[in-house]
């Protein structure tokens, strides 16, 4: 039995191509992140960034010591049908670009296009053994420690959570964005922008360094959140985050 024991920031890489990063500068920030206390990124090769982020992390000192949230889904858009091989491929490219031996927790959704509930419920409710199957085999494999459903709904969170290979649910979780919390004090809970999307933010004139301590620790009031996904793209961001690091 794996435990899981993640920090309260993980680092969400996501925006890094939004600044046009270099990957020296990329190299600095997950350095400097990792010096605060921040030891578990957030990726995914669906993000603009995702190339730059491997690339960097594979340049840092701190590369072994990193755990990893990384999100892929099954079935993607498009698809109609879960696909035990080709989660595995995915899971095994990541494996490649990050060079590590296993995944901390996969993110896994489940999507149709568009996005509903009722073809969604569909693929968990026709082909629940293979998903069984599938994660479980992934497990002992030892390329994943753990998984976490993203939703799309609180409905869908309720039967996905069932499933006795899913560890937990992955969602939005902020004072405006509360759908999900009573996962967030039920099972276990990784929380995405808690600043919801930067909103928070801009409707405060409170200092940065409140804002992010009161939002914060909002979410943590939650009893099964297990770290906050937060995207920072900038050392001058980073440092907003030092208080509270120091404080956790």
């Amino acid at each position: 039995m794996n435990t899981l024991n993640l920090g309260k920031i993980t680092l969400g890489t996501m925006r890094f191509f939004d600044k046009n990063l270099s990957i020296k500068e990329t190299v600095k920030l997950i350095e400097e992140s990792f010096n605060l206390g921040i030891n578990t990124h957030h990726s995914s090769f669906e993000y603009n960034s995702y190339y730059l982020y491997a690339n960097a992390l594979n340049k840092s000192s701190c590369k072994p010591h990193i755990k990893h949230i990384v999100k892929l889904s099954s079935p993607h858009f498009g698809e109609s049908k879960f696909s035990a091989e080709k989660l595995e491929k995915l899971i095994d490219n990541e494996l490649k670009h990050l060079k590590v031996d296993c995944i901390d927790v996969l993110q896994w959704l489940v999507r149709s296009e568009p996005i509903n509930d009722n073809d969604r419920l569909s693929v968990l409710l026709h082909q629940k053994e293979t998903i069984e199957a599938s994660l479980s085999s992934l497990k002992e494999k030892g390329k994943i420690k753990h998984v976490f459903a993203f939703p799309y709904s609180v409905n869908f969170a309720h039967e996905v959570i069932k499933l006795k290979s899913v560890d937990g649910i992955i969602s939005y979780l902020n004072k405006s964005e509360t759908d999900y919390s009573h996962f967030a004090n039920s099972v276990s809970f990784i929380a995405i922008r808690p600043f919801f999307a930067g909103k928070l933010f801009n409707d405060s004139s409170n200092s940065s360094e409140s804002i992010i301590s009161d939002c914060l620790d909002y979410v943590y009031k939650h009893k099964s959140v297990k770290t906050s996904i937060i995207s920072i793209n900038t050392i001058q961001q980073l440092s907003q985050y030092k208080n509270y690091l120091k404080k956790s």
